[in-house]
C-alpha cells in the first residue's frame, strides 16, 4: 500500500490548516486517509527511550501521538470516526484528563482506556472534525512530563 505524506506544522491557536485537511479527509468517506498528531519536542527536552526498554515496559511512548480517523463505508457498513492517544501517562489517563481539565466531548463514546495501547474514542457522526484536535492537542499537553514547545505537527496520510 503506497501512502501520501503531507506534514503540517501547527500551533495550539491556528488550527484551519490542519482542520481543512481533516475535512477533505472526512468528505472522501472511502477510509483510506488519517491524520496523526504529535508535539514537537526540541532535542534537549526529549526524553530517552531505548527500544529494549520499550519492550518490557507497561507505559506507551513519551512523547505522545494522536489519531485521527474519519467516519468511512467499509464493506457496506458505516464506521464512525475515532481519535486514538498513545501516551506515558498512567493507567486511567481519562480520568487524570479530567482532574486536569480536559474533558472528552459531549456524545464522544470512550472504547479503551489502556496503559499501553491507549485511550481510543468512537465519535459521533457529524461531529466536527476540530473538536477532535482540540481534544488531541489539550490532552497530549496534559500527558507528558516535559516542556512543550507549543508547536505541534499533523502528519495527513493517504492511501493512492
Amino acid at each position: 500500500m503506497a501512502l501520501e505524506k503531507r506534514h503540517i506544522r501547527f500551533e495550539r491557536l491556528a488550527l484551519e490548516e490542519v482542520t481543512h485537511e481533516m475535512l477533505t479527509l472526512a468528505a472522501r468517506g472511502d477510509g483510506k486517509g488519517w491524520m496523526n498528531v504529535q508535539p514537537v519536542v526540541a532535542d534537549e527536552h526529549r526524553p530517552p527511550e531505548s527500544a529494549i526498554f520499550k519492550l518490557f515496559t507497561a507505559k506507551g511512548p513519551a512523547i505522545p501521538l494522536g489519531t485521527w480517523v474519519p467516519g468511512h463505508h467499509y464493506r457496506d457498513k458505516w464506521q464512525a470516526a475515532s481519535v486514538g492517544l498513545q501516551h506515558a501517562g498512567g493507567r486511567h489517563a481519562a480520568n487524570l484528563l479530567e482532574e486536569r481539565g480536559v474533558s472528552e466531548p459531549e456524545g464522544w463514546n470512550r472504547r479503551q482506556d489502556h496503559i499501553k495501547r491507549g485511550l481510543v474514542y468512537e465519535l459521533p457522526e457529524g461531529q466536527d472534525p476540530k473538536k477532535a484536535l482540540e481534544f488531541l492537542v489539550d490532552a497530549m499537553a496534559q500527558l507528558v512530563e516535559f516542556p512543550l514547545s507549543g508547536r505541534w505537527l499533523a502528519i495527513v496520510l493517504t492511501q493512492r
